[in-house]
């Protein structure tokens, strides 16, 4: 019998029925998210276990994926487990030297935002807020600016947990955890009345009036390193020799992020090594679109260059240089920040978005001196009780201007609205440009 007689012989109810699915799935009880709990940490492997495990399955790992494992695993990670900065850890950073440090920014943030408008309400924004000195000595200076707890909030961008409750310990009367569900994970509030808030994503802080700090942020995302070759740029990967310790090679064939990183302006010069860091190319493009289109100021120090080196890749550990591949997880990754690329992120462009003015890289040393930082150092030293205290906040200044020490290494750069640019020409910006 012709096929098409036998189709036609069947009714349609019966092929509905035939093509129809009986209870083809099955109810899974999702569980509670509020009753989920962290895994004992004395069976978590190590960071070496973990990596090794990574490079067996998938192949040698790229410096970015190293740094991100040996950063931020949640319970073997470099910052999730212990507070490392401080004389007692691995590295000191400017608002533990001096207060005077974070008092000069407070005033360039205060002085800056007038050009601007009141300033209120106000949220101030830092991201990876260290010990959360810098935030203590902005909010005092602050308090004599005449702000008030309703006037003010502060939203801390920080991953790990340890670090948060160590920050929370230090600003807030009151602190806790909160649902899961909110964009937060962690809220307090000062003796003043101040509302704290923890995020672990820039994304989920508010779009409101904001000044942003990033102060020794950028210099600790993950990076991938390239090297010129004959046949073209290169990755650096990390892999593990015949004794099962890490090691770099260079890449036989160009990978992912030789194509889509390695491209003008980027590989702009005649550089033979290139270390991009797409995280911060990001998070600068965030800053800058967020201070553009809902109003603000962000302020970026850090140690860095403007893209004259391209190997800056290392370790520190109890404040002395170490190598990166050797016990990952017990020292501090970092590279120095290319503020040439985060420029290119997040300038003004020709097209329809803006971004931000930015201005900078300056040295240290300069901003400060610019800012008239010597004339509340003498205040400080005038109102020390002994000599030896007079020596001791000379000496921590002299450590942040000194050439030799953290003066030229760390720089300053800054993000405006787009719509200052005619306002800063009129009124040079505090700290970029010498008085007159």
């Amino acid at each position: 019998m012709n096929t098409r007689y036998i189709f036609r012989s069947l009714s349609r109810p019966v092929i509905l029925n035939m093509c129809r699915r009986h209870k083809g799935y099955k109810i899974i009880k999702r569980p509670d998210p509020n009753t989920l709990k962290m895994p004992n940490l004395s069976d978590a492997p190590s960071i070496m276990d973990i990596i090794k495990e990574k490079v067996r399955l998938n192949g040698p790992l790229t410096v970015a994926e190293y740094m991100n494992i040996v950063i931020t695993n949640p319970t073997e990670g470099y910052y999730m487990k212990k507070d490392v900065i401080g004389e007692t850890g691995d590295f000191i950073t400017s608002p533990e030297i001096s207060q005077l440090f974070g008092e000069i920014l407070a005033i360039w943030f205060y002085a800056e935002t007038q050009k601007m408008c009141l300033g209120k309400p106000l949220q101030i924004v830092e991201l990876g807020p260290g010990k959360a000195t810098l935030l203590i000595d902005l909010l005092r200076v602050l308090n004599r600016y005449g702000y008030k707890a309703n006037d003010l909030s502060l939203h801390l961008v920080e991953i790990s947990s340890t670090m948060q409750l160590f920050q929370a310990n230090r600003l807030c009367a009151t602190h806790r955890e909160t649902d899961l569900f909110l964009p937060y994970n962690y809220e307090g509030e000062t003796v003043s009345g101040i509302k704290v808030y923890w995020y672990n994503d820039l994304k989920k802080v508010p779009n409101n009036f904001s000044w942003y700090i990033a102060h020794e942020f950028f210099d600790v995302l993950p990076i991938h390193k390239f090297e010129k070759t004959e046949n073209g740029w290169r990755e650096i990967l990390i892999e593990l020799d015949e004794n099962e310790k890490l090691q770099y090679r260079i890449a036989a064939n160009e990978t992912q992020p030789v194509r889509t990183l390695v491209r003008p302006p980027l590989d702009a010069g005649d550089r033979m090594e290139l270390e991009i860091s797409p995280r911060a190319l990001g998070i600068a493009r965030q800053l800058a679109t967020r201070v553009d289109q809902y109003g603000g100021l962000a302020l970026i120090a850090d140690y860095g260059h403007n893209g004259e080196k391209g190997d800056t890749f290392r370790a520190f550990h109890k404040h002395k240089i170490v190598d990166p591949l050797e016990n990952p997880g017990n020292s501090d990754l970092t590279a120095d920040v290319d503020f040439s690329q985060l420029r290119i992120s997040a300038s003004m462009s020709p097209g329809a978005e803006n971004y931000a003015v930015v201005l900078g890289p300056v040295k240290q040393m300069e901003f400060l001196e610019r800012m008239q930082a010597r004339v509340r150092l003498q205040v400080l030293i005038d109102s020390a009780k002994t000599d030896e205290d007079k020596e001791k906040i000379k000496a921590s200044y002299e450590m942040l201007v000194d050439p030799t020490k953290m003066g030229e290494r760390f720089k300053f750069m800054a993000f405006y609205p787009s719509a200052m640019a005619s306002i800063l020409e009129k009124i040079p910006p505090l700290g970029f440009s010498t008085p007159k």
